[in-house]
């Protein structure tokens, strides 16, 4: 993102937004951003980096925007580094509008990265959002978040082999199951979702 003066504002709550003087309001989030700095985006990210909007720790439960602000969040490789998940999904879908879209990348359970970090809390299958689903039976547990899985994929990571193309998309037509039979024979290495808010 070019470096541009930013203008803080704060809403009752004591909630933080940020948007480039002069310009619109920026309501697209990318969470956990790193040095993967998007602009367009607000970045945040726990670390003080260049290009890094907003430093904050996403594990103190609390994202630090007004409600229904973002009408896009891109988390990539961020939520399996968190040990308070459903909360952070409470959070966004807090922050997020009706109808916003959340793309979430991280690594895929039996990947040998998902398990390769001693930071890693969290992992994921292909059904790790449906509990968050209207009429998911245990949203007695998870609560108000519901969401609307628009896609899930498994992929690999390294397009630059040719043979991953072809596996990749075997492995997506029959992932239901591959993910019973075959995930650790033949390990893919992401898994991608987007979700749609609903309220």
């Amino acid at each position: 993102m070019k470096k541009q003066e930013k203008q803080h504002k704060k809403d009752s709550k004591n909630s933080l937004i940020l948007a480039p003087r002069g310009a619109s309001e920026i309501n697209k989030l990318n969470l956990g951003c790193g040095r993967d700095i998007k602009e367009g985006y607000i970045n945040l990210d726990i670390a003080k980096i260049e290009g890094v909007d907003v430093v904050h720790d996403i594990e103190k439960g609390h994202l630090p925007f007004k409600d229904d602000f973002f009408e896009e969040v891109y988390i990539c490789h961020t939520l399996e580094h968190l040990g308070n998940f459903t909360e952070i999904m409470k959070e966004l879908y807090r922050v997020c509008k009706k109808d916003a879209i959340i793309k979430i990348k991280s690594p895929y359970f039996a990947s040998m990265t998902a398990f390769g970090s001693p930071t890693h809390k969290c992992f994921f299958s292909l059904g790790s959002f449906d509990y968050f689903l209207p009429n998911n039976y245990n949203k007695h547990i998870i609560g108000e978040p519901k969401f609307l899985i628009l896609k899930k994929k498994l992929k690999f990571t390294r397009k630059d082999w040719i043979i991953n193309r072809p596996i990749e998309w075997f492995v997506n037509s029959i992932r239901w199951a591959y993910e019973r039979f075959f995930p650790f024979i033949i390990p893919m290495q992401e898994i991608y979702f987007e979700l749609r808010v609903l309220k």
